[in-house]
């Protein structure tokens, strides 16, 4: 790897109600500290492609942001397919992934970067998210479910191995992204998640990384607790349903990354992550609300609620999917 490796920056996007994260996006790219940088935003293909495309060469072009390139995915629909479209057409040799609606921090890219001078057989890298609420009101939900809101609920200080990068904050080497396939376009986001099924599988995060690692037998991906983004959380969103949804198609797709990898984790479980957290939820965060119950009982009453809630619909989904599993290629 070079002293300063051109990092390819790829996000996907489908919609103008998105227009003003996707402007925040690109901000924040252009206050990185790091200088060798390129962007790509990919355009979903829908029926507003074009004109959104237009809105974001207009945006760059009035705001003078260099090095970013709009580009539209003229191929399947979705944000995998949208993302492979970027991937394809970077040029640096680390590809960074992110949602479109992540505020990266100033120093994100050169950490990102500086990540990958520890290890050469570190293939990709991750770090924390902290949800950034549209209403201050919804700041009282408990950490432990922070990954509805595309956060992560690890509290680590230094860096370490993991099983696999976080979606919406992740790169990888671009020549081992290639190698092993890119991101599986069958799965993952392809419309507004209210208009999606309940039986729709995520994890397309997790289904890349260890498909990188079954390829690559040495290959290492690693978590930086200073590749720190903010993902909005939005309060349209903060309702039961919401809630539910997200749980049980997180559930659905763990059954379904269990059915496929587990063979490759001899001897350990492939879901370990998975239960040790559920482990935390059930024998030491009730632990922890029993002691602040008296001081804020109303509001420990409903994290508690809601931990219960989520993690019945989590398992709901994991169970569902024995009578519905998908079929692998």
């Amino acid at each position: 790897m070079t002293d300063n490796p051109l990092l390819s920056v790829v996000f996907a996007t489908y919609t103008a109600k998105r227009l003003k994260d996707v402007f925040d996006l690109l901000e924040s790219i252009r206050r990185q500290t790091y200088p060798a940088l390129e962007a790509l935003a990919v355009v979903d293909r829908t029926a507003e492609s074009a004109a959104l495309a237009g809105a974001l060469e207009q945006y760059i072009k009035e705001h003078h942001i260099g090095n970013v390139r709009v580009l539209l995915n003229d191929g399947a629909a979705g944000a995998n397919a949208s993302r492979n479209r970027g991937i394809e057409a970077a040029r640096g040799e680390i590809v960074a992934v992110v949602d479109d609606d992540v505020v990266l921090f100033p120093d994100w890219a050169g950490e990102m970067v500086g990540s990958y001078r520890l290890d050469r057989s570190i293939a990709g890298v991750t770090g924390p998210a902290f949800p950034l609420w549209e209403d201050r009101r919804m700041s009282w939900f408990p950490r432990e479910l922070y990954w509805i809101w595309g956060g992560t609920v690890w509290e680590w200080n230094e860096i370490r191995e993991i099983r696999n990068v976080g979606g919406m904050n992740c790169s990888f080497r671009r020549e081992v992204l290639l190698a092993a396939g890119l991101y599986d376009a069958g799965i993952g986001p392809k419309e507004d998640f209210e208009q999606a099924g309940w039986f729709r599988l995520g994890g397309d995060e997790v289904e890349l990384s260890l498909r990188i690692r079954r390829k690559f037998k040495e290959a290492r991906i690693i978590y930086n607790p200073k590749v720190k983004i903010y993902h909005k959380a939005y309060s349209s969103r903060f309702n039961w349903r919401f809630i539910a949804k997200k749980s049980f198609r997180f559930g659905y797709t763990k059954h379904y990354i269990k059915d496929l990898f587990q063979a490759d984790f001899s001897g350990r479980p492939v879901l370990g992550m998975e239960y040790d957290h559920l482990r935390h939820m059930l024998l030491q965060v009730p632990v922890r609300l029993l002691k602040e119950f008296p001081g804020k009982p109303v509001l420990t009453g409903r994290r508690f609620l809601t931990i219960l809630f989520s993690t019945f619909f989590t398992g709901l989904g994991y169970c569902a999917y024995a009578l519905r599993p998908v079929k692998k290629n």
